[in-house]
């Protein structure tokens, strides 16, 4: 187990670490284990007996808590025996941020589940939100989302297979990696002969040799093989096959004995901000293509246009003093989950009310809209929003009458108010009669839902 404690600024505050020439000789020993440990555990589905022996020692310190992980590179390796990694790195952001010591443990993951349900663990990560995990363990914020695609050996434009994703039943030969998120959504849909391998490095070399028609993995982590396996990209045909966002699982043992924990994290989470996933080419196509037509025509629907000129006409023209001091109340606020006065009078005009009407019409794929005046200030929403002010926004630059006939779509990211994964589209509201811009309409696109290959 790597065992870590919060920021201590002092020796007795840091009980059980060791001296520098202890430690050295520690760090060595500790490498030959995980690397040992990793392998074995791949193969025989072993668990680390130091996380097993850490959880007896959990009560005698004040909130340590022991978490395991699986090796999945990019997202949790090993470096010269040292876990690193993007969650890692978020998760060393965050639980320094609350000053609690914290131990990561590796073991395969259906050793990880077992033990937290079993409370020999805290928790687990990172994992897709299961009913299953849901029975014994309560899940954060997403720290990260998971592009899910499709890898086959390449597929010629003229065969029966191009664009065609396997279903189950087909007598194509699946393969995921063993106990992964993908094998067990597969086994979910009904994808009963599955082909299970140990690592992504042995499944994407599957492929390649023909040994299997299609494998199901997150792209980011299929790239980080093709590359370490110097394959090149023109030995593949990829077919996006949805999102998945990831999250910690902590046992509903720890959450009762620390119950405010996972709220505090929570809100910490949104400083060890997950970055943004760029929008791929053919998904930029698509919003374009498909949503920002529909939220034009919104935009340009008169039934708005009178709502917003009401919102308009009600809305001040304050000091940016003033504005800012409302901003603050606004943002304090929300982050407690509640409403200022301001909030709950613009969440109760026609036009907010106009707003969640659109919302309901598109259905889950509108995460939220709201519009913003020329001075940046909220004058309608379908929900409440983070801020009241968006004149630091990039959204904002739509308000310049130059962008009349742009949008602004941005990078996909993780959206803590609406709980989900958002591409922001923003259109000006244009007045038909002056040409002026009378303000601008930002559409939360949640893309797990807009983006699938069946919506």
């Amino acid at each position: 187990m790597l065992r870590r404690c919060g920021n201590a600024n002092n020796e007795k505050d840091c009980k059980g670490f060791l001296h520098p020439f202890e430690m050295a000789v520690f760090c060595c020993c500790v490498t030959a284990i995980l690397l040992l440990t990793a392998s074995l555990a791949t193969a025989h589905d072993l668990v680390s007996p130091q996380a097993e022996a850490g959880q007896a020692n959990l009560d005698e310190q004040d909130g340590f808590l022991i978490l395991q992980t699986n090796l999945h590179p990019p997202y949790q390796e090993l470096q010269n025996g040292i876990l690193s990694g993007y969650s890692v790195s978020i998760l060393n952001c965050v639980f320094d941020r609350l000053d609690i010591g914290y131990g990561l443990a590796i073991a395969p993951r259906q050793r990880n589940r077992e033990m937290v349900r079993t409370g020999k663990a805290d928790g687990f990560f990172l994992a897709r939100i299961s009913d299953a995990m849901d029975e014994y363990a309560v899940a954060s914020n997403p720290l990260a989302l998971e592009k899910w695609v499709w890898v086959s050996r390449p597929i010629k434009s003229d065969d029966p297979r191009a664009g065609r994703r396997p279903k189950p039943g087909d007598f194509s030969t699946i393969g995921a990696i063993l106990g992964s998120n993908e094998a067990e959504w597969l086994l979910e849909q009904g994808y009963t002969d599955v082909m299970r391998v140990p690592s992504i490095a042995s499944l994407v070399s599957q492929v390649a040799a023909g040994r299997v028609d299609y494998a199901l993995v997150d792209k980011h982590s299929f790239e980080f093989a093709r590359k370490e396996l110097q394959l090149g990209p023109n030995k593949f045909t990829i077919q996006f096959e949805r999102y998945v966002p990831l999250v910690v699982y902590f046992s509903k043992r720890y959450v009762a004995k620390f119950p405010d924990r996972l709220e505090e994290l929570n809100k910490v989470l949104e400083f060890c901000e997950t970055r943004p996933m760029h929008l791929e080419p053919w998904e930029r196509d698509a919003i374009e293509q498909v949503q920002l037509p529909i939220i034009r025509q919104f935009a340009r629907s008169p039934e708005l246009l009178v709502r917003i000129q009401s919102a308009l006409d009600e809305a001040e023209s304050p000091s940016e003093e003033r504005k800012r001091l409302k901003d603050v109340v606004w943002a304090e606020m929300a982050r407690k989950g509640e409403k200022s006065k301001a909030a709950n009078k613009i969440l109760e005009n026609e036009l907010s009310k106009y707003l969640r009407t659109f919302q309901a019409s598109i259905g889950e794929q509108v995460a939220e809209a709201f519009v913003f005046d020329t001075h940046g200030q909220i004058i309608g929403m379908s929900r409440l929003t983070s801020d009241f002010d968006q004149s630091d926004e990039a959204q904002f630059q739509m308000i310049d009458s130059l962008n009349r006939e742009k949008a602004l779509i941005t990078d996909i990211w993780y959206d803590a108010s609406t709980r989900a994964f958002l591409s922001q589209i923003t259109v000006p509201i244009i007045d038909p009669d002056s040409g002026q811009t009378l303000a601008a309409m930002t559409v939360g696109l949640n893309v797990s839902a807009a983006l699938r290959p069946e919506s």
